[in-house]
């Protein structure tokens, strides 16, 4: 069994991504996808879904064309978000608008 750690503290390697269950996180693509338009999943992103999510839910990222053509290439991606239930996206992009 794994040892409950807060997720808060700065000795979590990965701000606590590291302690998902299975079937949460990086890499798990569900049906209902909301689109954050940013390169990235910030820790309030996961830490919102942590406390209000009751299905699973994950992200990924799609390449993307940026209108400066910069070549970074982890700012030409976008994350989506993705969620197993319809009500934990709508009630995500409620919140997030």
């Amino acid at each position: 069994m794994k040892k409950l750690v807060d997720v808060f503290t700065p000795t979590t390697g990965g701000f606590g991504a590291d302690l998902l269950p299975p079937g949460y996180g990086y890499g798990k693509k569900y049906r209902y996808k909301v689109n954050l338009n940013q390169f990235g999943v910030g820790f309030e992103i996961i830490n919102w879904c942590l406390k209000n999510c009751k299905s699973k839910w994950g992200w990924y990222f799609i390449p993307t064309k940026r209108e400066d053509d910069y070549l970074e290439s982890y700012e030409n991606q976008d994350a989506i978000l993705t969620f197993k239930s319809r009500q934990d996206a709508v009630y995500f992009k409620l919140t997030h608008a």
